[in-house]
């Protein structure tokens, strides 16, 4: 938050309007936003990441005026091909596998093993 991200944190059980709740909070950012998505177990949730990115997507490119807004989504996983496996989900729209596709920002290499009090700092090298 300090510099000046706001963070928010997928829980793990989401109510029925969720994504439409992610839509309205977004657009109520103001211009210049940066927004941080934390998905835990993202391994169990692709359709959810999905909806979720897709909602980003729709909302940014109805704010294109607003270029300098950011959403960056952290995903956090305890298994590694979920990656793989994402664009061949039945859930993964047109839009959303063009858009991974075309994307060369994703980067998804495990982590190397470190000691606990190493994460805090490998934590703000990955903002």
């Amino acid at each position: 938050k300090d510099s000046g991200w706001t963070c928010a944190w997928l829980a793990n059980r989401l109510p029925g309007d969720a994504v439409q709740q992610w839509r309205v909070w977004l657009k109520g950012l103001a211009a210049g936003s940066k927004v941080l998505l934390v998905v835990d177990y993202v391994e169990t949730r692709q359709e959810v990441l999905l909806q979720q990115l897709e909602a980003a997507l729709h909302v940014m490119s109805e704010r294109a005026n607003d270029a300098s807004m950011r959403v960056h989504v952290l995903c956090l996983a305890r298994e590694g091909a979920w990656w793989d496996r994402l664009k061949d989900s039945p859930e993964c729209s047109t839009l959303m596998k063009n858009w991974l596709s075309g994307t060369g920002n994703w980067g998804h290499a495990p982590l190397p093993p470190w000691a606990s009090e190493d994460r805090p700092s490998a934590f703000q090298d990955a903002l």
